[in-house]
């Protein structure tokens, strides 16, 4: 039947067919595992880039409602100087 030297080779064969397999197998979960990973990174910057964009268009707003706060605040104390004058020259007229 078979010989002892053919059975040998028959027996690596599979061996040889096992191990590209197992190999096959873990050379595929690798890559499977690296394209996760990059998935993930991705959309990690994704969402980092939205949230920047967000928190500078929250600063470009902000900034844009302050720029008018020294002019209020210059005419509020203009306003204020003038009626403590006024009320210190009513003051003033009434003990007259």
């Amino acid at each position: 039947m078979f010989s002892p030297l053919e059975i040998l080779y028959i027996v690596l064969a599979f061996c040889a067919l096992w191990i590209s397999a197992a190999l096959f197998w873990l050379v595929f979960q690798a890559a499977s595992l690296v394209k996760n990973v990059n998935d993930f990174v991705l959309d990690a910057q994704e969402r980092m880039h939205s949230i920047e964009e967000s928190i500078s268009s929250i600063r470009h707003r902000v900034e844009g409602s302050l720029s008018g706060v020294p002019v209020i605040m210059t005419a509020a104390k203009k306003f204020f100087d003038y009626v403590l004058k006024r009320g210190k020259n009513a003051s003033a007229n009434e003990e007259d």
